[in-house]
């Protein structure tokens, strides 16, 4: 009591003085995202073409006229236009096949779709400054790689912001366009990294239609574009919600995801399982503090956004009308 009535009153004390508190040195936070990869990133590339899947890409490439004939006109107000011919790559249209288990008419019926809703749903002319508002609280955001070159996308859902269903899922389209745009030469997946800490039913979040529509469009339009889903710090009962539900989920997408205790033993050391290591996975030095690294970023939309900004327009330069 004497020293806190000491403190108050701008006096020592005997007992502070005696019991001096260390105090721990404040942190120095790093504003300034890690959007593109440096050169001598190690890089885990996706699988080349086995001879089988190789000769299915010379039958989607038969059918290209085809893929590409009457596409739905776009609007050319904005000045940009959906480069479908250099969308259409051998390395796009593995993907595709991958996806399909190999059946090329799947494959050439599947990416039809997408590529018409390239041309209808124009995710490459959703802008950086028409998302600033869905990004405003670092809900979700590109930054870093993991040790396999994999961009890592963070998501903090109760940092959610809006209400706009619409929006929304433009954002979650938006974020994956500048996924792609963040991979190295090689890499055709990313890694998701949720902090589920926060978790509560009751929590404002993405409205479950919304997450329908989400899931939907990257099944379509996104496939095998999933390397990692790391789920955070999950309260107990969502682990448990979660292996009620694991049995309908697909077996390659469910061997994908994993939990990390941030602050725990659990998978300590290992790299695979329910519970992993995420510094196994991420070097600490690429890896936020909140997600169990050591890098002292923090988000700031007035650092993230520039950046963001450059990026897009160095990549739409080329689809200019």
């Amino acid at each position: 009591m004497s020293a806190f009535l000491s403190g108050l009153l701008g006096r020592k004390s005997a007992i502070t003085e005696d019991t001096a508190v260390v105090e721990k040195p404040a942190v120095v936070y790093d504003f300034i995202p890690r959007l593109e990869p440096s050169p001598n990133m190690p890089v885990e590339h996706t699988p080349e073409a086995t001879p089988e899947e190789q000769q299915a890409i010379d039958l989607v490439n038969m059918q290209r006229a085809k893929l590409l004939t009457d596409l739905p006109a776009e609007p050319t107000d904005d000045g940009l236009l959906f480069d479908a011919p250099a969308w259409l790559t051998d390395t796009r249209i593995l993907i595709y096949l991958r996806a399909c288990k190999g059946d090329p008419q799947q494959a050439i019926a599947r990416l039809r779709g997408t590529l018409e809703w390239h041309s209808t749903y124009r995710p490459h002319a959703i802008t950086p400054a028409s998302m600033r508002a869905e990004g405003a609280t670092g809900k979700m955001y590109i930054n870093g790689y993991d040790q396999g070159g994999r961009p890592l996308l963070y998501m903090f859902p109760h940092l959610e912001n809006t209400s706009d269903a619409t929006q929304h899922l433009r954002y979650i389209v938006f974020t994956m366009e500048q996924a792609i745009r963040s991979m190295p030469p090689g890499v055709t997946k990313l890694t998701i990294v949720i902090d589920a800490s926060q978790f509560s039913p009751l929590a404002r979040s993405v409205p479950l239609s919304t997450a329908r529509e989400f899931l939907n469009v990257l099944e379509k339009h996104y496939p095998d574009r999933l390397g990692k889903a790391l789920v955070l710090s999950p309260p107990a009962y969502f682990v448990v919600f979660y292996r009620i539900v694991a049995p309908f989920i697909d077996p390659v997408t469910k061997s994908k995801i994993a939990f990390v205790d941030v602050k725990g033993e659990k998978g300590k050391g290992r790299r695979d399982g329910d519970w992993v290591d995420v510094r196994e996975l991420v070097d600490p030095g690429m890896l936020q503090l909140e997600a169990g690294g050591d890098w002292t970023y923090k988000y700031s939309q007035d650092q993230y956004w520039p950046v963001l900004e450059r990026m897009y327009r160095a990549v739409t330069a080329s689809a200019k009308v």
